[in-house]
Parts: C-alpha cells; sequence; structure tokens
C-alpha cells in the first residue's frame, strides 16, 4: 500500500469555489433557485447581490404568496428588489387587500400573475391596468367576491383586455365576463393561448370572432362545450398551428364534427370529453389519420370508444405518452380486458 500526502500548497491549487465560477455561471444559477432563496443569496457579499439583480435573474423567479408566508414575503417586497419581479403566484390565499398596495406599488413589472385556488377581491381586475406587461393571467378554481352581478348563477366580471395588449395566455373558470369585456379581449393580439373550461355559456358568436380573430395565431384553445356546433369546429380547424384542443363536453357535436378536425395535423394534445360520436366515426377519424405529435389524449365518458377504437389510437398516435379512457362504457363491460389494453399501449393510462 502506498501511503500519498498531500501539502497545502497541492490542496489549495486544485481547490475551487463557487466564487471561482465565471458570473455568466453564477446568474443562471441564481435564476433557477426560489424567490425567497434569492432573498437570502443577495445578502451574502456585494458581488453576488449586483448579479442578483440581473434583471434576466428574475425571468423565471416566481413569488409564491400564500396564507403562511404572506407577512414575511410583504416586509422582504422592497424596491431594490420588487421593481424586478415578473412572476407572482396567489395560492391558497384570501387575504388580498392585505399584499394589493405592496404589489401595485413595488411590482410594476410583472409578466406573470396567477390566482390558483384563493380568494380575492373582484378590485383585482380594476389592479390588472396597473401591470401592462402580463404576457400571463390565469385565475383558477379561485373565488372572486364584492359587488358581483349575478345573471343565470354565474358572476359576471369586467377584465380590462384593452389595457393588455401584451397578453399571450389567459386562463379563466368558473366566472363569467361582461359582453363588453368578452369583445374586448379580440384587441389582444398576441393572445395565443386561451382557457375557458370551465366557463359555460360562452356566446357562440363570440367565439366564431375569436376564432376568427386567431386562426393564423391560436397555439391552445380549453372551452367548454355547451354552445359548440359543426360551424364553431370548422373555424376551429382552420387554426392551422393548434397544438392543443381541449373540449370539456362535447354532447352538442355530432359525427360531422369530425370530419372537420381531420385538418388539425400538428395536435400535441387532445381531449374530446363526454362525446356521443359513434363508434364507426371515432375510428375512421383515428384509422385515417397519422398523428405524429399527439403525446395525450383523452376520450373520457365516451359513450362508444370500443377496443377497436384503442387499437387505431395505437396505430396512429405512434408517440402517445398519456391516454384516458376514464369512466367509458367499454371499460366497465364484463368482457373487458383491461391487461389486454395496458399490454397494448404500454404507457400512462387513466381508466378509473
Amino acid at each position: 500500500m502506498v501511503h500519498l500526502e498531500m501539502t497545502d500548497v497541492q490542496l489549495n491549487t486544485n481547490y475551487l469555489s463557487i466564487n471561482d465560477l465565471p458570473n455568466e455561471i453564477l446568474i443562471y444559477i441564481f435564476s433557477m433557485i426560489d424567490f425567497e432563496s434569492l432573498l437570502s443569496v443577495i445578502k451574502v457579499c456585494a458581488r453576488w447581490q449586483q448579479l442578483c439583480l440581473t434583471p434576466c435573474v428574475w425571468d423565471n423567479t416566481r413569488l409564491i404568496v400564500c396564507m403562511k408566508n404572506y407577512v414575511k414575503i410583504q416586509e422582504s417586497i422592497v424596491p431594490f428588489v420588487a421593481k424586478y419581479l415578473k412572476n407572482v403566484k396567489l395560492q391558497y390565499f384570501k387575504l388580498y387587500p392585505q399584499v394589493r398596495a405592496s404589489l401595485i406599488s413595488y411590482c410594476p413589472n410583472l409578466t406573470h400573475l396567477e390566482i390558483s385556488i384563493s380568494q380575492v377581491d373582484s378590485c383585482i381586475f380594476d389592479d390588472l391596468g396597473h401591470w401592462p406587461n402580463l404576457k400571463f393571467l390565469s385565475f383558477r378554481n379561485s373565488l372572486i367576491v364584492q359587488n358581483p352581478t349575478n345573471v343565470n348563477g354565474n358572476f359576471v366580471y369586467h377584465l380590462p383586455f384593452e389595457k393588455l395588449k401584451y397578453l399571450e395566455t389567459l386562463v379563466l373558470s368558473n366566472f363569467a365576463l361582461t359582453h363588453n369585456s368578452l369583445y374586448s379581449m379580440l384587441q389582444c393580439s398576441n393572445l395565443i393561448s386561451i382557457n375557458m373550461e370551465k366557463m359555460k355559456n360562452i356566446p357562440a358568436h363570440f367565439l366564431e370572432s375569436l376564432l376568427r380573430t386567431k386562426q393564423s395565431t391560436l397555439r391552445a384553445l380549453h372551452v367548454y362545450g355547451d354552445t359548440l356546433n359543426d360551424d364553431i369546429i370548422r373555424y376551429i380547424s382552420n387554426c392551422k398551428f393548434l397544438q392543443v384542443l381541449h373540449i370539456m363536453t362535447c354532447k352538442t357535436l355530432f359525427d360531422s364534427s369530425l370530419l372537420h378536425l381531420y385538418r388539425l395535423k400538428n395536435l400535441h394534445s387532445l381531449k374530446l370529453r363526454h362525446s356521443y360520436f359513434s363508434t364507426s366515426a371515432l375510428f375512421a377519424y383515428f384509422s385515417n389519420n397519422i398523428f405524429h405529435n399527439l403525446t395525450y389524449l383523452s376520450l373520457s365518458r365516451c359513450h362508444h370508444v370500443n377496443m377497436q377504437v384503442a387499437k387505431a389510437i395505437k396505430t396512429s398516435a405512434p408517440n402517445l405518452k398519456e391516454l384516458s379512457f376514464y369512466l367509458c362504457p367499454f371499460i366497465i363491460s364484463p368482457d373487458f380486458n383491461r391487461s389486454e389494453l395496458e399490454k397494448l399501449f404500454n404507457i400512462q393510462l387513466l381508466l378509473d
């Protein structure tokens, strides 16, 4: 056995600390950490503070405000940091008035605002005008309170889309928009991803106008299907760059609608939920098309899906990674062979 000893000089020669990394690498590292950690990193030394205040560090850094941390966050939002903040998410939160002034005063450069499973006052819609650079706006599974007008059981609000000219992604749920607000959405020329899955009673004439306006730019559409018809599906099929199409219920659609969808060749994600399309129409749709880009497909609650359709899907979508047949009647049939289906796909399946 050979005994090796290294002198202090030798050890120091091979030793590198994080501060030996170039600024570009440190900036990249800082851009990957969460908001509260970034506030701690800023305090390490003058060099790290200067690098942390590089604007690109904040492109993906998200401030998440919840009931447990809002007091601490409120104290931490100081002008020299918050002016760089671009991404804020309110999650499991119900005290929007407590942080409203801080967000408006200190965070003028927001590009992403997400309200998730929270309760916020309707004044937030007025506040959107303070963030004209918003690209991403989401109200997901949240409750909007104060001064609503109740129409047909829906809360109706006005969103100032005319002030959000850079908006690219919009997610809305569980409340309705005024007529003027809906049509002002058409002014958002950069809007390419629209999620209205949990909003019912969207007028058919508005959807037609929206799809005509967006047919050369729309990339993703999530919509509740209560007002859909063959004409609207035809407008959807004209959106040649559409990659995501999620229709929450297809009860009002017929086999002829699938003929229009043949034109969508670039789909990555497709949801045709709760449909009455015939077995022959579904089989023809999947056996006569090749969906090279499709990685997610949901036919949940579709009444006429069977193993024949499943085998056609296997052939037509070779890159499928996730498939849902949740609550399809053929799943509960006495002669259904679960292992055969699982062996056929060998991917993530949602069956029950």
